[in-house]
């Protein structure tokens, strides 16, 4: 049995490759070589320039955005750093003079001295002190609601400059302006005037 299977292996002969036929055979003549090289270089070159030219200058207008981006972000944190700075610069000043107004300072009284000192005392329908405790903070907030009738727009520039630019803390929250009642260029006033207390 092996011996027949010897036999039968040695009676197959080698195969030779070049002489099978082939499908088709390729003759091109010189002018065609030169298309099929040129067809063949502007594919390797767009082949290259889609995977490898195209993503690099991707990425790098990527890149380039971000970092305008990022510069834009850090000059708005360094802007913010900055008005976090002033604004507590500001809260420190405010504190300490706060701390440094007279022990026996109200805000009623306060407006009402410079009600006096404008000559607009007599115009004074009504003051209503009230006051709210700040969650979290030593002070309250004291607020004045007064109204004021029958006064020049002078004398109200006049006041409210009085209470702006006072070294006491004390703002203008609310103003509402009305034409008085008495013939003339003369307006009535309501006026809601904040400060912090201790």
């Amino acid at each position: 049995m092996i011996a027949k299977l010897k036999n039968a292996f040695k009676s197959i002969k080698p195969l030779n490759i070049g002489s099978l036929p082939l499908p088709f055979k390729v003759n091109l003549q010189r002018r065609e070589k030169i298309i099929v090289a040129v067809a063949g270089t502007l594919l390797l070159i767009l082949l290259v320039l889609e995977l490898i030219i195209f993503p690099i200058v991707d990425r790098r207008a990527m890149l380039s955005k971000r970092i305008v981006q990022r510069t834009q972000t850090l000059a708005e944190i360094k802007q913010l750093a900055n008005e976090y700075r002033g604004l507590t610069s500001g809260t420190v000043n405010n504190e300490a003079r706060l701390k440094n107004r007279a022990k026996s300072f109200t805000l009623f009284s306060f407006l009402d001295s410079l009600a006096g000192k404008s000559g607009i005392k007599q115009n004074i329908i009504y003051m209503k002190p009230s006051s709210a405790n700040l969650k979290g903070s030593p002070y309250s907030l004291s607020m004045v609601e007064m109204k004021i009738n029958n006064l020049t727009m002078e004398q109200l520039v006049n006041f409210l400059h009085g209470v702006e630019t006072s070294q006491e803390m004390i703002w203008v929250k609310r103003v509402s302006l009305a034409k008085g009642e008495k013939e003339g260029q003369l307006i009535d006033a309501v006026l809601q005037v904040e400060t912090f207390q201790l």
